[in-house]
């Protein structure tokens, strides 16, 4: 069983390589597991360097929207944002500490866990981005923190608890994407759609809010509208991954307005945390009522406009 583990991640980094000679994959021995990997010089050659400073630290479709949010503001302002690095999960690493069997991770067997982590680490290398898939509660990790420079840290979809040296770290401040109403005391920890199946929930939000050392305590600094996560009978599901592909829905408007703001504080010389923001008013009323239709088991899959490698079996 090691040995079939060993292999997927070798097959990751082997196509990782294959993709792109030019990329630099270096192991990291002083963290346990995971790797560094470099873009070759070819990728992405015109990325600018210029604007706010954005580390992404996710994994899995929540951390890829995450990432995608951020990417194409920089696409369109690259200017006025750049993304300077992605730590994602390993999974594929038997040495790995990121919760394997407390979180989503564990509805996938080995191949489907590579497919996430090669599409993360092949989407950010694309454009320029280099990668990190070690421990991050070590003096390794801070070192490429600080070659890094972030001034604004994302959050999304991640397995390992993220300590003070990094929360302090950005003078921007460092925000988490978590799929539960927080504000409301609901879903804290690593399984909130599992919160929602045994509350037998009608309704749920999608919460933004500032990392603290103890998981999903920091200050909320906004939510989504209200999302319907019965099915059109009104009864509940407990498919926790239909549910879940259906609270990822507003997730790229929420990340996307909140590093907005971010920008608008770096342009005029503010480095401060935001501590509030109102993402509700970001969405449309037909935006609205999408989030408020019934979740419909035939459109398993399709819910959520990534490419067709993450759209298949995607929560």
């Amino acid at each position: 069983m090691m040995q079939d583990v060993m292999d997927y991640e070798k097959d990751l980094l082997t196509k990782l390589k294959i993709d792109n000679p030019g990329r630099e994959i270096s192991p990291l021995p002083k963290c346990g597991w995971g790797h560094s990997i470099i873009p070759a010089p070819d990728e992405n050659p015109e990325k600018t360097g210029k604007g706010l400073r954005v580390l992404v630290i996710g994994s899995w479709t929540l951390g890829m929207l995450a990432f995608n949010a951020i990417r194409e503001l920089e696409c369109k302002r690259p200017d006025r944002v750049n993304i300077v690095g992605l730590v994602t999960d390993d999974p594929l690493d038997p040495n790995a500490r990121i919760s394997e069997h407390k979180r989503f991770w564990h509805y996938y067997g080995k191949h489907r866990q590579e497919i996430y982590e090669f599409h993360i680490l092949e989407e950010a290398l694309r454009f320029g981005v280099p990668c990190f898939t070690g421990e991050v509660k070590n003096d390794v990790f801070r070192s490429q923190l600080a070659k890094w420079k972030p001034e604004a840290i994302v959050v999304a979809g991640f397995g390992q608890l993220i300590d003070a040296p990094i929360i302090r770290y950005p003078d921007y401040g460092i925000y988490n994407v978590h799929p539960a109403d927080l504000r409301n005391g609901y879903g804290a920890g690593p399984d909130p759609w599992e919160d929602l199946v045994a509350r037998r929930a009608q309704t749920m939000r999608v919460s933004i809010h500032q990392v603290s050392e103890e998981i999903d305590t920091g200050p909320v600094v906004g939510v989504s509208p209200s999302i319907n996560v019965r099915l059109a009978d009104e009864e509940c599901t407990d498919d926790v991954r239909l549910i879940g592909e259906k609270t990822f829905m507003p997730v790229k408007t929420m990340v996307a307005e909140l590093v907005r703001g971010l920008c608008s504080n770096w342009e005029s010389d503010r480095p401060c945390a935001i501590s509030r923001i109102d993402l509700e008013s970001c969405f449309s009323l037909p935006e609205r009522e999408a989030l408020m239709r019934p979740i419909d088991p035939e459109k398993r899959g399709t819910l959520l406009s990534l490419s067709p490698l993450c759209v298949r079996d995607t929560v």
